[in-house]
């Protein structure tokens, strides 16, 4: 393989710049006509972190993940093992992933996994768990016998791990699956209960999909309704919307608690966007019996009973329909 010139690159991305105005964008030199190896194109990657615009960096990434797929996975995997700069280990970290999904092996991970737990720098923590991203992280780290999953690095010291945790498995949950994997679904609960940082847990709750998940975690998700931290109940309460149908019963009557129970308005807002979530039409009798609880949210419950008097099928629908009529 042989290293392509900037301006392929940038055509390689779909940009059709003109050579003049490519130019412009990125003034980095152009990559050496050299062999294609891991090395060399790390080395590649090494310039345009330093020096490239956003085009060439997005190029060089998206050049060695397509590159990985036929290279030696032990010269990728001691890329990894050996790499020092939190930015390049993300990248030839992906790349190693990209690898092991596409080959399906995913015992060449395990790198990751352990940089992910044992690094002494949080950065480089990070960087590895972010280079996990786009893959079947959840799959893989079961197939690599749990040595180390969500739950704990949604607890590690450093807030950068535990975000770009969090991150994986929401992207992961809705861009490879799309809310229809169960495993993915309850390990974001599992983590969500696990981690001592609110902010982690309101994103997995709030952002993962509920749709596939089993009794067990909507019990876990009900129990984070009584959660010390506000944005937490919230996202719990508004997880419950999404539950399964035979969890719909059990959702809907902690949700009604939540609401005459809980004073805040945040939370007191999900809980009912959740009942008009779970009943959608049929809920009207059940949202006019809150009405009075607390007058403040009075306006929330009409707007709701106005957007269904329209029968509207789609929950996306009426969720634009309420938001219309709350403006």
């Amino acid at each position: 393989m042989r290293r392509a010139t900037l301006r392929a690159a940038l055509l390689a991305l779909g940009l059709g710049l003109t050579p003049g105005l490519a130019l412009a964008q990125d003034a980095a030199p152009r990559p050496r006509q050299t062999a294609c190896t891991v090395e060399g194109m790390l080395e590649d990657v090494r310039l345009a972190l330093k020096e490239g615009s956003p085009a060439y960096r997005r190029y060089v990434r998206f050049r060695l993940k397509e590159a990985a797929i036929a290279m030696s996975p032990e010269r990728l995997s001691n890329a990894v093992i050996e790499e020092r700069d939190p930015a390049v280990l993300e990248v030839v970290g992906s790349a190693l992933a990209t690898k092991a999904s596409n080959a399906q092996t995913p015992e060449l991970i395990q790198p990751l996994l352990s940089r992910a737990v044992q690094d002494a720098e949080p950065g480089l923590r990070a960087a590895a768990v972010k280079a996990l991203r786009g893959a079947p992280s959840v799959e893989f780290m079961a197939q690599n016998g749990d040595v180390v999953t969500y739950e704990q690095l949604v607890r590690d010291s450093s807030p950068e791990v535990r975000r770009a945790g969090a991150e994986n498995l929401v992207s992961e949950s809705a861009e490879i699956y799309f809310g229809h994997h169960k495993p993915v679904s309850e390990a974001a609960v599992k983590a969500a209960t696990a981690t001592k940082d609110p902010e982690v847990a309101a994103r997995l709750l709030g952002e993962v999909s509920m749709e596939a998940v089993g009794h067990e975690a909507v019990m876990d998700v009900t129990r984070q309704l009584r959660a010390d931290d506000v944005g937490v109940r919230a996202a719990a309460a508004r997880a419950l919307g999404g539950v399964p149908g035979p969890e719909a019963a059990g959702a809907r009557r902690a949700l009604v608690e939540l609401y005459r129970g809980d004073t805040d308005p945040a939370v007191r807002k999900a809980a009912l966007e959740s009942l008009a979530r779970l009943g959608q039409s049929s809920a009207r009798p059940l949202l006019e019996s809150l009405r009075g609880v607390d007058a403040r949210m009075d306006p929330e419950i009409d707007a709701w009973l106005g957007a269904m008097q329209y029968n509207l099928q789609e929950w996306e629908l009426l969720l634009r329909e309420k938001q219309r009529l709350r403006k």
